[in-house]
Formats: C-alpha cells, structure tokens, sequence
C-alpha cells in the first residue's frame, strides 16, 4: 500500500477512497437486503460443506452453477469475527462488499496512473467509478453482481500491469485472477480470451526467437494459472472438470430461470424474449449523463487514432489495450443479443461492462483535458464538474435508493410514469424502511405485516428485540396480516394492470415522483373511521343483491364495473392463508395475452392481502375482471399442498356485457369525428384501440373473416414466429370482439403495446377464397388521435 501511495493521485485516491469508507461505515445500516441475500449465503455454507466432505448437496443443487469464491470470503469473515446475530451478519456483509468495491476502485485508479501518468487523472478515475448511483447502492447489499464487476476492473489493472511489464511472474498473477473472475461468473471468459488473443499479436509480432520463446512461456504461464484458480475457486468442478465446464456454459448462456418478467420501456418481455435493444437502452438510462459522453468521446478518439496508428493497434502498446477495454465492452453486449441470453432486474448481469467503458470514458476525458485551446479545456473541466456535482446531489436525495436512479434521458417528472416503464425497487430493499415505519408507529404492540417479496431478509436487518415484534403471516403460522407493503411489482402481468392494492395505503416512499414501496392497513380495525367509511359502504352496496355464486366466499359480480367481490362473515381468518383464483375464458383465445393463449385463459390469481380488507368480521376482497367479453369464469381457492380448497363458475352473460361494451364503443367512435378509413365497415382509429362500424348492418355483412394485421415499427417487438413473417395477425370473426347496437354492427379490438408503423385491415371471403375489401392505416393514425 506505501508504493501504490507513492504513485496514486497521491494521497488523493486515498484519501478520497478512506472518505468514502468511513461513510459507507455510517451508512451500511441504512441499506435493506435483497432478496437473494440468504440464497447467496446458502451458496458459502455449501460449498463449505461440500469442501470439508460434509454432504454432497453441493453437486445436485439448483444453485450450484454458482461460483462460491466472494461468498466463501464473506463467509470466513463471519467465522473470523464470530458474528452470531443476523443483523450483525448482514451489516458485515454489507459493509465488506462495498470495500471491496472500494478496492477495485483504487485499482483503477493505479491502472490510471499508469496508463496515463498524470495523478489528477487517476483521481477522476476513481470519483467516475464511485459515483454511479446504481452501482454505489448495490455495492452494498448485491455480492452477486458488483463483486464480479469489481474483480473485472481488479484484473484489468492486472492485464495492464502484465502486458506493461511483459514477465511470466506478472502473467502468473494476471492469470490468477481471471482465473477467479472465471469461477464468479463464466462471462470472465471473454477478458481472458482478450489477452490471449494479445498474446497471439505479439507472438506473431515477436521480433525474434528468444521474444517468441518470452511471449509463449508467459501465455502458458496466464493459461495455466488461470486454469488452476478456476478449478480451486469452484469446488462444482471439482469432479468432471469438462463435462461440468460445459454445463456451466451451456447454462450462462441460457439461464435456465422460472419464467420471469422483465418490465422494459413500458412492455413485458419473458428472460428469454427481450429485444436487441435491452442492454444498450438500460445502460444509456441509468448512466450518469457525463460519464454517458465522456466514454462516447473516449470511443470517438479511440476510433481516430486507430485510423491514423493501425500498426500500434497490433503491438503491445496502450492503444491495443484501449482496443481491448472497447472488446470488453461491446462483446459482451453483442454475446447476450446473439445467443439471446436470459437477463431480468434490470441490467445487472452486466454491471462488469462499466469497469472497461469508465477506463474509456477516462481517456475521453484526457481528450478534453488535452485540447488545445485552454477555453475549451476550462469549459471541459468545468461540464464534468458540474456533472459530478449534480451526480453527488442525486445519489444525497435518493438515499438509500441510489439504485432507482435514472438520468434525464427518461421522464422522471411525470408522477407515477417512470413506475410503469421501469422496475424500480425489484429486490425488495425498501421492506427495511416500511418495518422500521410500522416499528415506529406501533410501538407497543406487535405488527403482523406481509410483503410482495421475500420480507424475513429485511427483518434480519433489525435488532434483535424489533425482529420478535415482527410477525411475517403467512410463514410463521398467522391466520392474516395486519398491513401489507407493496412494492408494485406483483401487479406485473402479460395482461392490463390491476391496481396496486385494494386496502387504504398508510404511508408511502417516493423517488422522482414514482412510488417506491407502499404500506396498506389490511385491518381495517386499525385505522380511523373516516378512512375505513368507504370499504363499509363497497360492502352494504355489494350484498344489496344476491351472489352469482356461493363457496367459502360469496362472489357478487359486478358487471358494470367489471369486478368481482368476495364477501366472507364471519370472517375465518385461517381461509385468508389460501390463494384466490380467478379464471377468466374469452369469447376468443385472441383477446387473450401471448403468454395466456397456450392454457386459453387469463389467471388473476392474488392473495387476500393484495386485493383484500377485514372489518367488523368481515372479509372484503375485490378483483377487476378483464375487459374482453368472457366465454366462462371460473373462481375458488387453492394451496400447493391440498390443491383447491374450493371452486365455482361465476355466470357471465357474455351476450349483454358484448352489447353494452359495442354501445361504449359505438359513442367513443362517433364522438372521435370521421373515420380513419370509409369501407363497408368504416375503420375509427384510437388510442390503444380499433372500432370497425357498419349502420345500417345485416346479419351476412358480419360473416365474412376480418383481417387485422399489426405491422411494427421494430420487427424485434414481434415474438419469434410473427416475426418472420414481419407482422402480427390478429384476424377474428366478428362475435369474436362485435355486437349489435340498434341497427349498427360495432366491433372493437385492442392493439399491442408496440409501435404500430401501418395497420392493415380488411375482410376475407373464407369459402370463396377472396378478399372482401382491404385498406391500411399508419401507425400516427393511432398517435395523433385524441
């Protein structure tokens, strides 16, 4: 440490990096934990076990593909400290992943120096890897991600170190750590892969027999060291190293995840669907904006000295390792969109791409430092500054959600749009915060409270006396919860979003405007009478009439409102463990999202703490129904030990709710002015929706097949098959989405959530094999519609 203090931003970088320990100290205790957090320490314990000839659970896990190596770390200083608390282990666990985070920030800043010899460089270096708010936050409670993106900058600066120094020794230790960033994530491939490739240059390159003999020896010796940390950093390996290697490729590849949802730009995509686009945009967004343009201008001189240098692009110099940091950055990019890799929570697969595109947006800013004339490096100096600046303000105000943080290229003033275009606060961390609000406004008695996401990991943050107050139903036994803390994300679905909770929300957390975490009094016996007066009169209005239906709940259907009311009195609070089901069949599996159409209906399962109240002994539970006209529904309850509890058909006169949606859509469409498109069914184009009208209207005009054709902006927004063709068809019969109203025919038809380029619409004579008539509308057709 005494010689990297000689030749860092001096005292600079470490001084700078002791400030921001000190404050990560303060502030760990702050952070929640994701909920991933006992999974990852499960990892370590068994791979220990398996390590110490304990058990074999290790070779037959579904997490064993994991590499153990920073878990085991963490682990052993768990041991060393003899930490038994849970709050005291999660704390430490906290604090030495962000130190470790430090660390290869000061590596970076060495590598800096090195590369450019100029200590102030170094320094900026260091404050532009540290101050990413998303990457900050996460150093503290991901150990899965960050670790694995700062051992990649730990072994650059070991690539950087070996090339410059050119010995087997420098190899040898080079070799050592991608050897461990190989065991942590397989992605470590492609770094070490890079240098070899180097190595190959420069054996072609060699000048003579005794350089080409050098080159070899000290390729074998990265190969080799490589190789060996590998195999001892990941116990799985250690039995059929080969066959094994390949699994964990084959796996990398394609993550072989429960199906999972990824809320990007306001769609879903399953892991495995996501569009070309995912990485690049996530990146792009939630980049600081100088560090965005400062690696755009590194990339830019990078290009032009390639260009007027080609040869030094070959030979061992700083130029060909630029060349490898933009290989480390945009091969990796270019490998998940080829081989379609399974990504979800955002991007933070590719936390690692930062470490190589910060080193570029180094040398951009070396670029602006460097030019000539001194107004433009004062005003260079000066943009970077302020940006830093705005960037500490930001990371200050989000505390300790710097995680959420997104730059100006979204809309973050909107409220509550950010939330539905983004995932936010998807591992849970906010749960930490809404125990310590409901510690604190229930001091004197105990808070029995239930999470959309794993909770007992947050509640592992407390102390130990706040823990035993915190009861999570339905876990440990609880017949119901009292409160109910949302974090949005259980209202992702390939179908409409259904309101968050039905419960009164108690309090709330917000960033940008958007809403982080909610809590929701489930029991409505703990809140005042004015705000539980509205749930008591939905109940009087609800059992005015009879049930459409009877179980261990009474159904009343609400058809005008399009919902469902499940009333229970006396309530059992033991029947609110189980989960509803509600089943919804269409008129046409069409109407139905992608993910639905396979099983031929739309499942609006939910818990009663989402869409449920108890009051007075009473259970109060409501659920929006679709809006598409329903062949049947089905609703009950059900659990994974016994199956369903209980089940019944709900009658849905699908006849009448068709006619009085057609009548809606029939005044929407004529108060929308003329239509898009005149044809023997005139064609209204409106937002998020198409209405084809005929009036007057004979029962024959209604017979012929209707064509509707969703040609996209982006063909990557089709699923696979619709994809070829370049359009999806979405042609229907007319009782299909129409009804009569009076002497009229009106059908209405949602379109996709994607950008439309044209529409294409029509009908089709299926006996006669002929097109009826056909005509097209372009997408702003549907964008300029009021």
């Amino acid at each position: 440490m005494p010689a990297i203090a000689q030749r860092l931003a001096s005292r600079s970088a470490l001084l700078t990096c002791a400030l921001f320990a000190g404050a990560g100290a303060l502030a760990a205790g702050d952070y929640g934990a994701s909920m991933d957090a006992e999974t990852q320490q499960r990892i370590a314990l068994r791979a220990l076990d398996y390590i110490l000839g304990r058990n074999q659970e290790l070779l037959t896990h579904k997490d064993r593909l994991y590499g153990p190596v920073f878990e085991l770390l963490l682990l052993g200083a768990e041991r060393l400290l003899r930490l038994e608390d849970a709050q005291a282990v999660y704390l430490s666990r906290h604090l030495l992943t962000h130190l470790f985070f430090l660390a290869a920030g000061l590596c970076g800043a060495q590598l800096a120096y090195d590369r450019y010899g100029r200590r102030g460089l170094a320094w900026a270096f260091l404050l532009l890897f540290l101050l990413h708010p998303r990457l900050y936050a996460h150093s503290f409670f991901n150990s899965k991600d960050v670790p694995f993106l700062s051992l990649f900058l730990i072994v650059l600066w070991l690539t950087h170190r070996a090339f410059r120094q050119n010995t087997a020794r420098a190899f040898l230790l080079c070799g050592v750590g991608a050897g461990l960033l190989i065991s942590v994530r397989l992605p470590g491939f492609l770094l070490g892969g890079a240098v070899l490739a180097a190595r190959l240059c420069d054996l072609c390159l060699a000048p003579d027999r005794a350089a080409r003999r050098r080159v070899l020896h000290t390729s074998a010796a990265f190969a080799l060291a490589a190789a060996l940390a590998l195999y001892a950093a990941h116990p799985y390996l250690w039995t059929a190293p080969q066959a094994r290697l390949a699994e964990l490729a084959g796996q990398t590849a394609r993550f072989a995840n429960n199906r999972t949802l990824n809320l990007f730009q306001g769609a879903l995509f399953w892991e495995t669907e996501l569009p070309p686009r995912y990485v690049p945009a996530w990146f792009a967004v939630t980049t600081p904006l100088p560090a965005l343009l400062l690696g755009l201008v590194g990339m830019l001189t990078l290009g032009q000295r390639v260009r007027a240098q080609t040869g030094a692009a070959l030979r061992n110099t700083p130029l060909r390792f630029d060349l490898l940091l933009l290989a480390c950055v945009i091969g990796p990019a270019l490998a998940v969109i080829l081989l379609n890799s399974s990504l979800y929570n955002g991007w933070r697969h590719m936390y690692f791409l930062y470490a190589p595109f910060s080193l570029l947006a180094l040398r951009g800013l070396h670029a602006l430092t460097g030019a000539r004339p001194p107004r433009l490096r004062a005003a260079a100096r000066g943009a970077v500054g302020l940006g830093a600046g705005a960037t500490v303000a930001a990371m200050i105000c989000l505390h300790p959600y710097q995680h959420v943080y997104f730059n100006g290229l979204v809309d973050r003033a909107t409220p509550e749009r950010l939330r539905t275009r983004y995932p936010l606060d998807y591992w849970g961390t906010s749960l930490r915060e809404a125990f310590a609000v409901l510690l604190d406004r229930y001091p004197a008695r105990p808070v029995r409270a239930y999470a959309s996401v794993p909770a007992h990991v947050n509640r592992n943050l407390l102390s130990r006396a706040e823990r035993q107050r915190i009861t999570l139903p339905p876990g440990e036994g609880e017949a119901a919860a009292d409160f109910y803390v949302t974090d949005y994300r259980e209202n992702w679905g390939s179908g409409p979003v259904m309101p968050p909770v039905y419960a009164p929300i108690i309090y709330a957390r917000q960033a940008y405007r958007n809403t982080l975490f909610a809590i929701a009094a489930v029991n409505l016996d703990r809140v005042d009478a004015t705000t539980a007066r509205p749930y008591r009169a939905a109940y009087q209005a609800a059992v005015r009439g009879a049930p459409a239906a009877r179980g261990a709940f009474d159904v009343y259907l609400d058809r005008d409102a399009a919902r469902l009311t499940f009333v229970q009195k006396p309530c059992q609070g033991a029947a609110l463990a189980a989960k509803f089901f509600v089943h919804a069949e269409p008129v046409t599996p069409y109407a139905l999202p992608p993910a639905h159409r396979a099983v031929g209906f739309e499942n609006r399962d939910f818990r009663f703490e989402r869409r449920g109240v108890r009051f007075d002994d009473v259970c109060l539970a409501r659920v929006s129904l679709p809006a598409y006209p329903l062949q049947s529904l089905r609703v009950g309850q059900w659990t994974a030990r016994d199956g369903n509890l209980w089940a019944v058909a709900v009658p849905v006169q699908a006849a009448q709710a068709a006619r009085r949606r057609a009548a809606q859509a029939l005044a929407r469409a004529r108060a929308a002015g003329p239509p898009a498109v005149r044809a023997p069914f005139d064609v209204y184009a409106l937002p998020e929706t198409v209405i084809f009208v005929k009036d007057p209207c004979r029962p024959a005009d209604t017979q012929a097949k209707f064509i509707l054709h969703f040609v996209p902006v982006a063909r990557r927004d089709l699923a696979a098959r619709p994809r070829a063709a370049g359009f999806e068809n979405h042609d229907f019969q007319f009782a299909w989405y129409g009804a009569p109203v009076g002497a009229a025919c009106v059908a209405q038809v949602p379109l996709p959530a994607y950008p439309l380029q044209r529409l294409r619409v029509g009908q089709f004579d299926s006996q006669a094999q002929r097109v009826l008539w056909q005509n097209e509308l372009p997408g702003t057709a549907f964008a300029a519609a009021p």
